[in-house]
């Protein structure tokens, strides 16, 4: 099984999910998709010259997205990013209290997100989109506070992070290596 750590504001992750569900897919495992709040790095307090450490943070930002968007190019992706900047805290507690394999519905919020830059925190869209993928909802079981205790505990601090076997992959850059475990 593979235990894969989400946020829907994340384009590391929107562009990780094709990937990682083919290779479970192709490996005949399941995936687990969990809830986790991913936040902006913090900028260093104990820094000489606060300008230089500001400008480094916002230069790697954009170096970032340069790369991100060089392989939704290549995957031939549209995608809006300001949707990076949007809370998905209600999406990602939906999630939490979903009951069955949310993969079909982690992939249409996604793209719903990103591509089709719809709310995906409106009650009345998880609704539909939870029956059109044939789960159910345990209102009850929501505590996404905890769960995120909980993943920050394990030593996660950003999304998506993969688990297999008791290993830990964080960034979608890892995929091969996933690949590599599971084949063995």
């Amino acid at each position: 099984m593979i235990t894969a750590y989400i946020d829907f504001k994340s384009l590391d992750c929107f562009l990780a999910i094709k990937p990682v569900i083919h290779l479970a897919k192709s490996h005949g495992v399941s995936i687990e998709w969990r809830a986790f709040q991913t936040a902006e790095r913090a900028l260093p307090t104990q820094v000489s010259d606060e300008r230089v450490t500001r400008q480094h943070h916002q230069v790697r930002l954009e170096s970032e997205f340069r790369l991100q968007q060089h392989y939704a190019d290549l995957r031939e992706l549209q995608f809006d990013p300001a949707c990076r900047h949007i809370d998905t805290t209600e999406a990602l507690q939906w999630l939490v209290s979903l009951e069955g394999d949310t993969t079909a519905f982690v992939e249409r919020v996604f793209h719903a997100h990103w591509c089709e830059n719809q709310d995906i925190n409106d009650t009345a869209f998880l609704t539909s989109l939870t029956e059109a993928c044939g789960l159910s909802r345990d209102a009850l079981n929501d505590d996404l506070p905890s769960l995120q205790r909980e993943a920050e505990s394990a030593g996660l601090f950003g999304a998506p992070t993969f688990f297999i076997q008791g290993h830990m992959f964080m960034g979608r850059a890892h995929i091969p290596w996933m690949q590599g475990l599971l084949a063995s």
